[in-house]
């Protein structure tokens, strides 16, 4: 049995452990089915995604995107998709035009009004941390859980939707996890907070390279529709789980590699931050004692030895 399998009781459908409702189609329109008009109908839909939520194929931004056809299909009272950003990361530390980690562009949502005036939050994000971070997965859970937890902070009412990462087909990726580890990793903190989640390759979204504009992570034009129906259909069947949504209790563990917030290295064993001479995999790097960031370009003395931090932090002695 795969990991998704263990978490749900139907293919592709993650959702905490609780009441299922009957759906009863309302047209012959297979994506307009009843429980859009009653549910989805006044509710204010707010969208926090990397490229595939902005409808980037590769070379250019698709008008058919999945948030544009997602408004079709769901026809809520409003859907804001411009806190959406092509290249942002769970963890990090981007903070300008285009690309935004979740913390930052958190902290764009929650200077104006836009968390009070949100009903829904739709969580796209993942596949840039598989692709271009070294931050460990642990220290990825712990961003996507305080992020969640600072949305849902600013309004207790909000309820939140989760959408697991697609499947990336870069040759060489920066992690040092596999993308079903990603996948059960964001999948446990949405857990945490009782958040239904989605795993959309499940139904035949974006399995295959020419499923994708560039073949390598994001869709084609066809995949962002088919993308939006199958995500239509799980958001209308699914909406009575939004009830059961808590705080999260679970503690995640940082192990290895993190950037914070101020861009800064540093090194964690089980959320414990390393601090001054340490040896890991073979190479000696020196950690400040009061900031517990990687020192680098600079002369340090330790325990009467003289040391050179190179630019990547690798201590050369003198």
């Amino acid at each position: 049995m795969d990991w998704s399998q263990k978490h749900l009781n139907l293919p592709g459908i993650l959702s905490p452990v609780t009441r299922q409702i009957k759906v009863l189609a309302a047209s012959k329109d297979e994506t307009r089915i009843l429980s859009n008009e009653i549910y989805y109908g006044n509710k204010r839909i707010l969208i926090i995604g990397d490229s595939l939520s902005v409808g980037w194929d590769g070379t250019q931004v698709l008008k058919d995107n999945y948030p544009t056809v997602l408004k079709r299909l769901l026809n809520p009272k409003t859907l804001n998709n411009s806190f959406s950003s092509a290249g942002s990361q769970i963890a990090g530390n981007d903070n300008g035009t285009p690309i935004f980690d979740l913390s930052n562009n958190v902290s764009r949502i929650l200077k104006g009004n836009t968390i009070k005036n949100t009903d829904i939050i739709v969580l796209e994000i993942g596949i840039n941390d598989l692709d271009y971070s070294r931050n460990n997965l642990g220290y990825v859970q712990q961003k996507l859980q305080a992020n969640i937890q600072r949305l849902r902070n600013a309004n207790p009412t909000i309820k939140i939707f989760g959408i697991l990462p697609v499947t990336s087909y870069m040759p060489i990726k920066q992690s040092n996890y596999a993308i079903d580890q990603l996948k059960r990793a964001l999948t446990d903190v949405y857990f945490s907070f009782g958040i239904p989640v989605i795993n959309v390759t499940d139904f035949g979204v974006a399995n295959y390279p020419s499923d994708l504009g560039d073949k390598l992570v994001h869709p084609n034009q066809t995949t962002y529709r088919q993308m939006a129906k199958v995500i239509s259909h799980w958001m209308t069947s699914n909406y009575i789980m939004l009830s059961g949504e808590h705080d999260s209790k679970q503690l995640f563990s940082s192990n290895g590699w993190q950037k914070n917030e101020s861009n800064q290295w540093q090194y964690a064993v089980n959320n414990v931050l390393q601090s001054d001479y340490h040896e890991i995999n073979g190479r000696s790097y020196y950690f400040d004692p009061k900031t517990k960031a990687l020192v680098t370009n600079r002369n340090i003395k330790y325990l009467g030895n003289q040391w050179y931090a190179d630019k990547t932090g690798v201590l050369l002695k003198r």
